[in-house]
């Protein structure tokens, strides 16, 4: 870090005054990202130029994964069985028996997808909360540094806020119903620990916004990366000149 900047940061004078601090920020983040269209940054355009990268992504995100297929279609996000399910699936599939879990397997890739355009809201208004105190760092930072925040900060938030739409998307796939009959088909109720349905939705809802994240740190490292995908005069200047 800048030496100015880490001076500036830790200095008890800084947090005076709101105005003060904003004034002193934006000094700050221009001098520490040096030379180039960053140069001049104020705090308060690195905060809404990350806002939108991070917001951009989030809408992207949900829209490549929210479709027929999204999760179950890609190698890179697409959800799993949990535990028991997935290994007994593994082991019936070596000898051709695995359908019931394969039926299952596809309708819970289907149940995220069908979830996730409830989540953009939530994503949205999680970035909103983000500080001009937070963007100082995480302008400079690496080419997830905007996303890894946001995962962190956010992610038992929305876990509670998704579960519900996941749970819902769950039930109407069929996959609930399909989760019951390989349970009883297969003895796995006591291996599985609590309800199998809650194990099921836990573990869904955990995968599905992991997935959701992956593909909004893609978007702000294209940003971050490509100047052809920054598409407003704010994310020009907050990430042209690093």
């Amino acid at each position: 870090m800048d030496r100015r900047l880490f001076l500036l940061l830790t200095s008890g004078g800084l947090f005076a005054a709101s105005d003060a601090f904003s004034q002193n920020l934006g000094r700050a983040l221009g001098s520490a990202l040096g030379s180039g269209p960053s140069k001049g940054l104020t705090g308060a355009q690195a905060e809404g130029g990350l806002r939108e990268a991070l917001s951009n992504g989030a809408v992207n995100a949900v829209l490549r994964v929210g479709k027929t297929d999204g999760y179950w279609r890609d190698d890179k996000i697409r959800i799993p069985l949990p535990g028991v399910l997935g290994q007994t699936q593994r082991t019936l599939g070596r000898i051709g028996l695995s359908g019931p879990l394969d039926d299952l397997h596809h309708k819970v890739n289907g149940a995220a997808e069908k979830a996730a355009p409830q989540a953009r809201d939530m994503f949205v208004g999680a970035i909103r909360s983000m500080t001009v105190e937070d963007a100082v760092g995480l302008v400079r930072g690496g080419n997830t540094s905007g996303t890894d925040y946001l995962k962190n900060k956010t992610t038992p938030q929305l876990t509670t806020l998704f579960r519900p739409p996941m749970a819902s998307a769950l039930g109407s796939t069929g996959a609930l119903q399909s989760l019951d009959r390989v349970v009883a088909g297969n003895k796995l109720g006591g291996a599985m620990g609590k309800s199998p349905s809650d194990t099921l939705t836990d573990f869904a809802v955990g995968k599905a916004l992991d997935g959701l994240f992956y593909y909004v740190g893609e978007e702000e490292r294209a940003i971050r990366t490509n100047p052809a995908k920054r598409t407003s005069d704010l994310l020009k200047k907050t990430f042209g000149g690093l």
